[in-house]
């Protein structure tokens, strides 16, 4: 009984510690153990992990804790990513202390690396940890390998990580945990896992495949989907949604946002107030605010207590136009009173919505409202932080906003070297906010400073973090390009790497660079390839580009502008199989890629399936639907499957965003069909669809005047069966369109002397007799008379002109004239008759 306690106890420790949620919270150690070495132990472990001085627990000889120190690691060889502690066989109660042992240790080296390296106070460990020293001291292993050991696929990791030997015994210790004992181990490992995708700078598919497993057995797991665990069920939820959206899983992000909504009872509103934007705006205008309403429903969430003092200074605008913040007429309304957990749910439905590809600007404008109701409610470090920075990312485009942005990240960065506040304050919802390293936070600023036009001062930052690419950015805007190859050149003679030699292709634009890089990974960069494949695309040679794309994907298939350069290449060579299934891994990886979609329904109507094209062109018109010629792609392809629904929108909409926008021969079949009454593609009959297209070729017969062929398709609208001739008003306006149509046939100059175009004319006027001579029978017999008059005088003329010229045809043309003339002259005979 008393062994169950203690393990009750250190579960409900190792859940507190995933909440960073200790205050008030005791452990009484002498309450249950009685071996005085074990307890002084557990004493030392849980009293850290309480106060969160995780120096202290690293700082503990392993030998101390109950491992044998002569063998502690298993390596099947160097690069061997799952290397484990050999742990002595003991009895299942000891041994469960065991694996918390290894969990408290391994919690504290990752805990330790993320605040070095990502939260702050940034500091570099000079000297390694008493647990670092008794792993790396092992035969097997060299603290020189170490990066090598944290290195993927011929990927290395960045040179700025700080003390990534931490990282390196997090997961030692944490893979070696048998995750039936403990509840929260796997989901370190996955921080772990996840904190080791962040130091590589290429998404690696190694890692993601592991995550995706390990958060999968997360979730279907027994303690966390009790009600009295909603609070880690929701800190779940939110990281794995910032996870997946790194991994561009945008539909499992989607699916796990849902699930915190109905978890927080929250429904988050975007509404709009009566606000002032500028500081000599007199009149309010409407605002964007976001609006939450709770439905009631909510599981009950454990409230926690979180320390908001020392926030990073938000800075102000201080513009002479623009306001600081929108000045809301009702103030009161238009602020929600959020709790830490509504938060940290708005904050990933931001980055969802950020992540979108057709990121136009009135999504910027939403984006920013959900941020600007987040800064002003500080009460999270970590989520505060990051408000702050997808502020200056959406804030870097606009020129009135640039110098705020700039000065916003370089208080940011300053924060990070700052001690206070501690890691303990720092810590909360770290990887629900998706929260970058600092190298990255620096680089955005460098980055930044470039845009502007510093490239000095961006060229410092960028040399103190050893990033080659973007120094050799600088140095080729600076026209020093000579200095990039000597830099590089002077970085291979310390040390080569794949990476380098793919830098000094890139500078010498020397193919034989990159293939130095792939044999010294042993095959395995895909940076090598990706580079070999880029060097030949721009060079056209698009089918050796394909083979080293193919290649470098092989590698990693998370490789999205690779994916979509492959398609490009695919279609330059009339691949259009692999240019579909190029563009398909792209939608696939990037939901919102309205170009991608757009590319893959040309790719499809190649190959001919149009049916599969047009499903394509629906979704690039949901993630863009202001792009014109994706709508005159929807169109075409819309009209050749029978989607004449579709076809009626798309014309409808290119004129909203075109003004105008022309097309007789698609407006033919649509009136084809509507007057054979065909099937469409769901198999309706498109009769149905006469009166919309009405509305359609009023609207565009007001913009386009001069078509003879739409007045003659407009005409026929009206007069599609003999039952329409029996109402005044529709043969009337049957007739007179025709009359304009006939019209606009007629200004084209000598007319006559052209076969097609005179028997098109005959052809029209014959339709405006025959419909004529069915509107004068409806005329009483004053404007039956003036019906007759006019009508002679038109057809006449068009006679009178054809009859000119028709002795100039060959012989069976003329005969076919001939014949129209026969008849237009016989309805004449009838209309002067009546």
């Amino acid at each position: 009984m008393e062994n169950k306690i203690v393990i009750s106890r250190l579960q409900e420790l190792e859940i507190r510690c995933l909440l960073c949620d200790f205050q008030n919270y005791e452990f009484s150690f002498s309450d249950y153990f009685e071996n005085y070495k074990l307890k002084e132990t557990f004493e030392c472990l849980i009293r850290n992990i309480i106060n969160q001085d995780y120096e202290i627990i690293l700082n503990l000889k392993l030998s101390k804790v109950g491992f044998n120190v002569q063998s502690y690691v298993k390596h099947s060889s160097l690069n061997d990513s799952d290397c484990n502690l050999i742990i002595e066989k003991r009895d299942d109660y000891f041994r469960t202390l065991d694996q918390y042992i290894l969990l408290f240790i391994g919690v504290s080296a990752l805990q330790e690396f993320l605040k070095v390296n990502i939260t702050g106070p940034i500091s570099v460990k000079t000297e390694n940890f008493q647990v670092v020293n008794d792993i790396i001291s092992d035969k097997a292993i060299v603290k020189s390998e170490i990066e090598k050991l944290l290195s993927r696929d011929g990927e290395f990791i960045y040179t700025n990580v700080n003390n990534p030997e931490l990282l390196y015994c997090s997961q030692l210790f944490l893979n070696s945990i048998d995750h039936n004992v403990t509840v929260s181990s796997k989901w370190w490992l996955v921080r772990c896992l996840f904190a080791h995708q962040m130091i590589l700078p290429e998404r690696n598919v190694f890692l993601y495949k592991k995550i995706k497993i390990l958060l999968d057995e997360i979730f279907s797991s027994s303690w966390i989907n009790k009600s009295e665990n909603s609070t880690s069920k929701l800190l779940y939820l939110t990281e794995a949604a910032q996870m997946y959206l790194y991994y561009h899983e945008v539909l499992l992000a989607k699916k796990c946002l849902e699930m915190t909504h109905e978890i927080t009872g929250l429904e988050i509103i975007l509404d709009g107030a009566m606000g002032k934007r500028t500081q000599h705006q007199q009149k309010p205008v409407a605002q964007l605010f976001v609006k939450t309403q709770r439905s009631g429903s909510e599981i009950k969430l454990k409230e926690l207590e979180y320390n908001n003092n020392f926030f990073p200074c938000n800075v102000a605008l201080n513009d002479d136009t623009l306001l600081n913040n929108v000045k809301f007429v009702d103030e009161e309304n238009t602020i929600s009173n959020l709790s830490v957990f509504e938060q940290v749910v708005i904050l990933c439905h931001c980055c969802l919505i950020k992540r979108s590809s057709s990121f136009d600007e009135l999504l910027h404008e939403e984006v920013l409202s959900y941020v600007n109701s987040l800064l002003l409610q500080p009460k999270v470090w970590c989520i505060y932080v990051k408000a702050l920075i997808l502020r200056c990312q959406l804030e870097k485009s606009s020129s009135r906003r640039i110098e705020r942005a700039l000065m916003q990240l370089e208080a940011i960065v300053n924060a990070l070297k700052s001690e206070k506040p501690t890691f303990s304050v720092r810590q909360y919802f770290l990887f629900s906010s998706a929260f970058p390293t600092y190298w990255i936070l620096e680089k955005e600023l460098a980055d930044l400073l470039l845009s502007i036009g510093a490239t000095k001062s961006a060229l410092e930052i960028y040399e103190r973090l050893q990033l080659w690419e973007d120094i050799i950015v600088c140095y080729q805007r600076l026209g020093r390009t000579h200095s990039a190859e000597k830099l590089i050149s002077e970085q291979l003679e310390k040390k080569e790497t794949p990476l380098l030699w793919c830098l000094m292709g890139d500078v010498t634009e020397n193919p034989n660079n990159y293939l130095k890089a792939w044999d010294l990974s042993e095959h395995k960069s895909a940076r090598a390839q990706r580079s070999l494949g880029y060097y030949y695309f721009k060079n056209k040679n698009y089918k050796e580009s394909i083979t080293h794309f193919e290649k470098t994907l092989e590698l990693n298939h998370l490789q999205l502008t690779v994916w979509f350069s492959l398609g490009y290449a695919a279609t330059q060579i009339e691949d259009f199989e692999l240019a579909a299934k190029a563009y398909r891994q792209v939608v696939t990886l990037d939901t919102d890629n309205f170009e991608a979609w757009n590319n893959l329904s040309n790719a499809y109507i190649k190959t001919k399936q149009k049916l599969r094209a047009w499903r394509s062109l629906q979704e690039a018109l949901k993630c863009n639907y202001e792009e014109w010629r994706v709508w005159e792609n929807f169109l075409l392809v819309s009209i050749d499957v029978g989607a004449f629904e579709d076809v009626i929108q798309c014309w409808h909409r290119l004129l909203d965003i075109k003004g105008k926008h022309q097309d007789s021969e698609v407006l033919a079949i649509l009136v084809n069909a509507i007057l054979k009454d065909l099937p469409d593609v769901n198999d309706v009959p498109a009769s149905r669809l006469r009166k919309r297209t009405l509305e359609l070729f009023g609207r565009l017969t007001s913009i386009i005047t001069n078509d003879s062929q739409i007045w003659e398709l407009y005409s026929s609208l009206y007069s599609y069966n003999d039952e329409c001739f029996k109402q005044k008003d529709v043969t009337e306006k049957a007739y007179t369109f025709q009359q304009k149509a006939v019209r606009c046939q007629c200004v084209t100059d000598q007319w006559e002397k052209d076969f097609i175009l005179c028997r098109n004319v005959l052809k029209s006027t014959l339709k405006m007799a025959q419909l004529c001579l069915s509107y004068i029978k409806h005329l009483e017999d004053e404007l039956k008379l003036q019906q007759k008059s006019s009508a002679k005088l038109s057809i006449q003329n068009v006679v009178t002109r054809s009859k000119k010229c028709v002795e100039y045809f060959s012989a069976s043309e003329t005969e076919e004239l001939l014949a129209l003339l026969s008849s237009l002259s016989s309805v004449l005979d009838d209309i002067l008759s009546n």
